[in-house]
């Protein structure tokens, strides 16, 4: 059927070089058409005449299609090669074999620190401290200039009110004036702008150090992680833990309260459009949910939980759990279902939600590797 409608377009299309565009076929049902359709085709579409190339590689075009594209679950593994696979979510829970896998083109110590709008956006944690934004549906990326801040946290995410992407870096330890890299500095990266800019960051006592634990999480326009007070002491208490936020669109910092208790919480996340946590205490796993300023317990589980990700089905969650496996939850029905085909042959170092989009077309590079 796809290949039938291929063959359509391309006759079509062809015959849109004999003939002016409002003659033949309008815009507006070339976008409807061409928002549907995957990033490998239109690339293929764009090369057949100049008036196609202009109008896929818009912003406008670009724009449409990211929303229109369905998500889908890329997860990096590591053997003896490192390589990603890409699931489509009602295909998820059957076995993965014909799924092909694509080479990761960085090595280890590349992590993916966030996903938006079909690009990721990739940290080197070695020495190097590179970052990178990067588009695998099409093969582009765009190498950021060196940030001036050392040993560091990355938060990535789209700012609507200036329709731009930003890259937010923090100190992994601040303030207490004690401690290897301890800093009070902080940046932010613009697209538009293309340069690292620094930023006020919150004040702290001086007799306290604060680390970061967590991953960012992108949600409602800002940026969170989880930070604990007095992270270079032996202490083990959790009381002083808290979510740090940033807001892309006025570049200010905030705090949000953890619910009580807290317990154990390393992990922010989103779950049903809003900002989700994960607290841990031995083999107990709660998961809260924060609406109009308060906390709520939505699940329990009886196990130790890494991660959750939120699928398209608001009932379906996908959870990550300390014993290395993956399942389907359905928070509506209890059940559950353990992916076929993850086993610990391949250990999966990153699991992101994602969509096929064109993203960089216009401002990456090839990634040739």
């Amino acid at each position: 059927m796809l290949k039938s409608i291929y063959f359509y377009l391309f006759h079509i299309l062809g015959k849109m070089q004999e003939y002016t565009m409002p003659e033949y076929l309008c815009e507006v049902l070339i976008v409807e058409i061409f928002t549907r359709l995957p990033p490998k085709s239109l690339l293929r579409f764009s090369s057949l005449s100049k008036s196609l190339y202009s109008i896929i590689c818009s912003p406008n075009f670009i724009r449409i299609h990211t929303f229109r594209s369905p998500q889908k679950i890329l997860i990096r593994h590591t053997n003896r090669e490192i390589f990603y696979t890409l699931h489509s979510e009602e295909h998820l829970a059957s076995c993965t074999s014909g799924i092909s896998a694509t080479n990761f083109p960085y090595n280890s110590y590349y992590w993916i620190v966030g996903s938006c709008n079909g690009i990721l956006c990739l940290y080197d944690n070695s020495d190097e401290n590179h970052v990178i934004l990067w588009n695998p549906s099409i093969r582009r990326k765009l190498n950021l200039p060196i940030c001036p801040l050392r040993c560091f946290q990355i938060g990535f995410g789209f700012d609507p009110i200036t329709d731009d992407y930003k890259i937010v870096s923090i100190p992994k330890y601040y303030g207490g004036g004690r401690g290897r890299g301890i800093t009070q500095s902080s940046f932010v990266y613009t697209m538009k702008k293309g340069c690292w800019c620094e930023i006020g960051f919150p004040s702290s006592s001086s007799s306290s150090a604060y680390g970061v634990l967590s991953f960012t999480c992108f949600v409602n326009g800002a940026l969170h992680w989880v930070v604990v007070k007095d992270y270079l002491t032996d202490s083990n208490d959790d009381v002083g833990r808290y979510i740090l936020t940033f807001d892309l669109s006025t570049h200010v910092f905030g705090m949000i309260s953890l619910p009580e208790p807290n317990w154990e919480t390393r992990h922010v996340t989103t779950i049903q459009d809003s900002l989700a946590v994960i607290s841990l205490k031995h083999d107990q796993s709660w998961i809260w949910i924060r609406r109009e300023a308060s906390w709520s317990v939505v699940y329990k589980f009886v196990e130790g939980v890494m991660g959750v990700l939120q699928l398209s089905n608001n009932y379906d969650l996908l959870v990550r759990t300390y014993g290395k496996t993956l399942q389907i939850y359905n928070s509506k029905t209890g059940a559950r279902s353990e992916l076929v085909g993850f086993n610990d042959v391949f250990y999966r170092d990153d699991i992101v939600l994602c969509v096929e989009s064109l993203q960089l077309l216009d401002t990456g590079i090839p990634d040739l590797s």
